[in-house]
């Protein structure tokens, strides 16, 4: 997917971050979203300070009427200007990033096989993983004789 030029905001990452749904597997405090909503936020923040300096340099090389320094200055306004610039792309990149995986690029690219979802050492392994998991929200639990005898099955 090519990236777009569009101006990536805050609140249109934090909209986008909330269509991933959450997980059953870990606690309602710990979720990949809320996750994804922190490094945007960090990566937001560290751009308006980016900003904010570049701000505070042009008006200090506006001031200055040596050539040296007015070069000097010139050179670290470009430097920051780089910087402000490789930071927005790499934005526009985490944004393209949540919009793949959101799509599920790489299960259509890469698609699991019978063999990787039924191993044939424990063809019912995922099977009860996933009947594991919806028990235990339930707060359902294996009999302890189960667990003892290391008895499986297709449940």
């Amino acid at each position: 997917m090519a990236s777009t030029t569009n101006k990536v905001t805050l609140s249109n990452l934090k909209s986008l971050i909330k269509t991933f749904p959450s997980s059953p597997l870990s606690a309602e405090s710990v979720q990949f979203s809320d996750a994804l909503e922190a490094i945007a936020e960090k990566a937001f923040s560290s751009s308006s300070s980016s900003t904010s300096t570049t701000n505070q340099i042009t008006s200090t090389s506006a001031t200055t009427t040596n050539g040296t320094s007015s070069s000097s200055n010139n050179n670290s306004n470009s430097m920051e200007a780089l910087k402000i610039a490789g930071h927005q792309r790499r934005i526009i990149q985490m944004r393209d990033s949540l919009i793949r995986i959101r799509n599920g690029n790489a299960m259509k690219t890469y698609p699991l096989t019978g063999r990787t979802l039924s191993p044939p050492n424990d063809p019912h392994y995922y099977t009860r993983f996933r009947n594991g998991v919806r028990n235990a929200e339930k707060g359902i639990h294996r009999p302890w004789w189960k667990i003892f005898f290391n008895i499986k099955g297709e449940e």
